[in-house]
């Protein structure tokens, strides 16, 4: 059986209520490199794989498990990225508590195709997207029993769980149920066994 263990990313810039203005490029503060650099110590001993994101966070809070693990394949997965869903051009240059009014508007919608921009997810899509990271890691690590490390984020994380636990769910009902999940903290550790 393998153990996926699903790592959110340390305190980003935007997570710290700074200004950010591009999703994928928003770098870790200094807290969430000290929080990166304690993730090696709650893993196990052996890590066979160390699968990130495609975003900047993540690379940077993956840096000293990959130093620990120097054995272990290291890989990118876009798959495991964040929703990104508000209109990144009315986001640019804002911070977390400027886009709230946004955030809130858009999952008061409930509508599971609400799609800001072409260039940003629907929660449907993103939710397809979620059930095929499911399908990739069953299909690559299914039957082993190998030890792999995936740095993502909270919405991914959020979003892995409700899939996993309601396979047949729909997407309007999972974005209903959406924050009924726990909150998830900066280089939090959530495993997954297949």
């Amino acid at each position: 059986m393998a153990t996926i263990y699903l790592i959110r990313h340390g305190e980003s810039a935007a997570n710290a209520g700074l200004k950010t203005f591009n999703t994928a490029t928003i770098p870790l503060t200094p807290l969430g490199q000290s929080q990166a650099e304690e993730v090696p110590e709650h893993l196990p001993e052996h890590l066979e794989y160390i699968i990130h994101s495609t975003y900047l966070r993540t690379k940077e809070t993956a840096k000293p498990t990959i130093k620990a693990y120097p054995t272990a394949a290291v890989e990118e997965w876009p798959e495991v990225r964040e929703f990104t869903y508000l209109d990144p051009v009315k986001c640019m240059g804002s911070t977390m508590a400027e886009r709230k009014p946004m955030v809130e508007e858009f999952w008061g919608t409930l509508d599971p195709d609400l799609q800001m921009r072409p260039d940003v997810e629907s929660f449907g899509q993103f939710i397809r997207r979620v059930k095929t990271a499911h399908i990739l890691l069953n299909e690559r690590f299914g039957g082993t029993h190998e030890n792999v490390a995936v740095f993502t984020h909270a919405l991914f994380m959020k979003a892995f769980f409700q899939v996993a636990s309601k396979p047949d769910a729909g997407a309007k009902q999972l974005m209903s149920e959406f924050f009924d999940c726990p909150i998830i903290y900066n280089c939090d550790i959530f495993t997954y066994e297949i």
